[in-house]
This record gives structure tokens, sequence and C-alpha cells, in this order.
């Protein structure tokens, strides 16, 4: 009995510890300390990049004369104070043509133009040309494509579209919110911060 006893208790220690854990570190999946490296991330002169910002709701498109077929390497997520962060990694030294805006559901994939779902009121899509999330020999380089996403604001990320040089990610967010877009080199990246 008492030792039945002392194992409830331990486990209900434990369960709180693990609780506490969680709300300090604000760690849920898809989600990590605003203290996090990718929080902290400088520009191109190795300034900080300035927590605060103006940012805007409206289309942001920028050409680049990209050589290549950009591989999109990886699209990472973080919480951070005040704002939620994107960082898209890309190969080469040049970005690939991109256009960001808030756009109306539904979602659709490109190729079979079937509905994608994206929890929250409002959908942030960045468009990448030429681009692909694939290698040359096919396999995928972002293999999950449909994650869930614990920050104030970024509540859902999709990648609807890979087809034909064309890369779309899109965003679910809590609310329609300002963001901004900063282009990184070494490695080639853009940064997009949506404010809470």
């Amino acid at each position: 009995m008492k030792s039945n006893r002392t194992l409830s208790c331990f486990f209900s220690f434990a369960l709180g510890a693990t609780i506490l854990l969680l709300l300090t570190n604000c760690t849920t999946p898809g989600s990590q300390s605003p203290s996090s490296a990718l929080c902290q991330i400088k520009d191109d002169n190795g300034n900080a990049i300035p927590a605060i910002f103006t940012g805007t709701t409206s289309v942001t498109h920028r050409g680049h004369a990209a050589n290549h077929v950009v591989e999109v390497q990886k699209v990472e997520t973080i919480c951070c104070a005040g704002f939620d962060r994107i960082v898209v990694t890309c190969d080469g030294f040049h970005h690939p043509t991109y256009t960001v805006k808030y756009v109306p559901a539904p979602i659709e994939e490109c190729g079979s133009g079937n509905a994608v779902p994206v929890a929250g009121n409002a959908r942030l899509q960045v468009s990448l040309k030429p681009a692909q999330a694939h290698t040359d020999a096919g396999q995928p380089t972002i293999t999950d494509r449909n994650r869930h996403l614990y920050c104030p604001n970024l509540k859902h990320f999709v990648l609807p579209c890979d087809f034909e040089s064309d890369v779309q990610l899109v965003f679910g967010l809590n609310a329609k919110k300002s963001y901004r877009v900063v282009e990184l080199q070494n490695p080639t990246r853009l940064v997009i911060d949506v404010k809470h």
C-alpha cells in the first residue's frame, strides 16, 4: 500500500515538473524558447535583426535572377518575443524570386486542385520561383509538409505546391498581422517575421 502511494506521488511530481518545464520554456511541439538561436539570427553585417518592426499586411514581391532552380532545403518556425519567425533555407548563393501575401481560403494543391485544410483565421502564402522542395532524384527535402504549430500567431504549416519549379508554402495564423521579410546569405535564407 505504501509502495503504491509512493509511486503515485512520484508520478504526480513528475507530471507537475513536466508541465512547469513546458510553461517556463514555452516548448510545446513546433516551438522553442524565445532565447533559441533562431530568434537571435543576425543580418549579413553581423547586426542583430531588430525585434521591433512596423511590417506590412500588403504583398511583398522581389525578383531575383537565380541561374538555377533553387532547392528549398528546410522550413523552420520559432516563437519569439513579440513575433513568430519563419526561416526558409535554400541552396546556392541566389534567392529565388518570391512573393509573400495573405490569401483567402481555400488553399489548393497545385497539381490536383484538391483543397488543403489550413488551421487558423488567416493564411500567409510564400511563393518561390524557380524553386523545388525535392532533390533532382525526386526525394523531398521537406518531409513534414503538414505540421501544426503552437506559437501565439503561427498555427499551421502546409506545403501544397512543389511542381514545375514552383514552391508554395502556406502558414495558418491566428490573426492577420503585419510581417516583414529579411534576406540573408551564408546560408541563403528568407526570414519572415509575423507579429503576435
